[in-house]
């Protein structure tokens, strides 16, 4: 059986609002006591309603961290993309 939280409040919704775009939804759930699905749920229904601003937080790409650690160029940055042609 899942793990059980507790219905979300007008203060969550607050929190969730102010927080968003600094904290990842996992840590907004941790620090709320809901879970990850109701963050994402308040979220959408604010979106619907209001201007959300933007994540300022993204995950790196851990791909790319290996690459630079090795000293290894990736090759999408040594050269320009290619455009694709049409048939």
């Amino acid at each position: 059986m899942g793990k059980r939280s507790r219905p979300y409040n007008v203060e969550d919704v607050r929190f969730v609002k102010e927080n968003y775009s600094k904290m990842t939804a996992t840590e907004i759930a941790i620090k709320l006591g809901i879970s990850k699905f109701q963050v994402s749920k308040i979220v959408g229904e604010l979106r619907k309603h209001i201007e959300l601003p933007k994540k300022n937080l993204q995950r790196p790409n851990p791909i790319l961290l290996f690459l630079k650690e090795e000293g290894v160029t990736p090759k999408e940055l040594d050269k320009p993309a290619k455009a694709k042609k049409k048939q």
